[in-house]
C-alpha cells in the first residue's frame, strides 16, 4: 500500500478554484484578516484520510479513492457552469452525492462520529441497568430501530456485566486512527445523506455579474439537512435545497436575488470555523 500523501483537502480544490477572482486570485478571510491564499493551503488537514491496517501500516487508499470521485464531481461542476446546459436526472443524483460526501467528510463530522461510537458503546455496556423500553428509547437516538433494539437488548443481556465492562474499556482506549473504530467511518453515512438530499427540491441560483458567492470551510450544515440549505458551488452559482412533497427529475436554474446572495454568504461566514474564501478582499470585508 502506498503512503505518500500528506495534504488532504476536506473541501476539494476543484470546488475552491471556482471562487477565484481577477487574475486567478483567491482571497481568504481569517477572523478579521484578509489575504491572498492558494487552493492548496486552505480547507485541508494533514493525514485526515490516512487509514491504517491492523498492523498500523498507513495507507493513501482512502485519499486515492476520494481523488477519483472528486474528478467525476469536478466534471459535474463544469457541466453545471456551462451556459445553456440542460441538466439530467443523473446530474441531479450526482450533485446530491457530491453534497452528501462533503457533509460526511468534514473533520468535525469525522471526530463526532468517533465520539458517538464510544457513547453508543457506553450505552450497550450498561444494558443490565436498563429496562427494555428505556433501552429502546436511548438507542433510538443513535438511529437504531425498535426491532433491532429489541434483538440487541436480548443479545447483550446474555453477557455478564463484567464482560461488557471489559469490552467498553477496550473501546474507550481506541484512537481515531484505529482500524476497529476509525473516524473515517463517518463516510459510510454518505449514501443515507444522499437519500435525504434527493428528497429536497434543488435549484441552481445564478448570481448577478455584479455580485458573487463566497465559500466557508463548513459549506454544508452539519445538522437538519432535511430542513433545507443553500451552498455555493462557485462565485457565480449556488445550489438551493428546500423541502418539497413533489418529485424532481432535473435541476432548474434561475437568477439569484441580491437578498439570496447576501443570506447565503452570511450563513457561510457564520458557519465557518477558520476561513471563508472569495474572489475579492472587498467582498470578504463586508461579511
Amino acid at each position: 500500500m502506498s503512503f505518500e500523501k500528506q495534504n488532504h483537502h476536506y473541501v476539494p480544490q476543484y470546488w475552491l478554484r471556482g471562487f477565484r477572482g481577477t487574475g486567478g486570485r483567491l482571497y481568504g478571510l481569517f477572523g478579521q484578516n484578509i489575504k491572498v491564499v492558494s487552493t492548496k493551503s486552505v480547507m485541508k488537514r494533514d493525514f485526515l484520510y490516512t487509514i491504517f491496517d491492523d498492523q498500523w501500516n498507513p495507507s493513501d487508499a482512502l485519499e486515492d479513492a476520494l481523488s477519483v470521485t472528486e474528478a467525476e464531481y469536478a466534471k459535474l461542476f463544469q457541466r453545471l457552469h456551462t451556459p445553456g446546459y440542460s441538466t439530467t436526472t443523473r446530474d441531479r443524483d450526482q450533485l446530491c452525492e457530491a453534497l452528501a460526501l462533503q457533509a460526511s467528510r468534514h473533520p468535525d463530522v469525522l471526530g463526532r462520529v468517533h465520539r458517538l461510537g464510544k457513547e453508543l458503546g457506553n450505552l450497550l455496556a450498561n444494558v443490565h441497568s436498563m429496562a427494555l423500553d428505556s433501552f429502546k428509547r436511548e438507542i433510538a437516538n443513535f438511529g437504531i430501530n425498535e426491532s433491532d433494539a429489541h434483538d440487541a437488548y436480548i443479545a447483550l443481556t446474555m453477557h455478564s456485566k463484567e464482560k461488557l465492562a471489559c469490552e467498553l474499556d477496550e473501546l474507550i482506549t481506541l484512537s481515531p486512527q484505529s482500524q476497529q473504530l476509525p473516524e473515517q467511518i463517518a463516510l459510510l453515512a454518505a449514501p443515507q445523506i444522499t437519500d435525504a438530499i434527493k428528497k429536497l427540491e434543488i435549484s441552481l441560483l445564478v448570481a448577478n455579474p455584479s455580485e458573487a458567492f463566497v465559500l466557508g470551510d463548513t459549506p454544508i450544515p452539519q445538522s437538519d439537512l432535511s430542513g433545507g440549505f443553500s451552498v455555493p458551488l462557485s462565485k457565480s452559482l449556488a445550489a438551493q435545497a428546500i423541502p418539497t412533497k413533489t418529485t424532481q427529475a432535473t435541476i432548474p436554474r434561475r437568477a439569484a436575488s441580491a437578498d439570496e446572495v447576501e443570506s447565503t454568504n452570511r450563513i457561510q461566514s457564520e458557519n465557518a470555523a477558520e476561513v471563508v474564501v472569495g474572489p475579492s478582499a472587498e467582498l470578504l470585508a463586508k461579511l
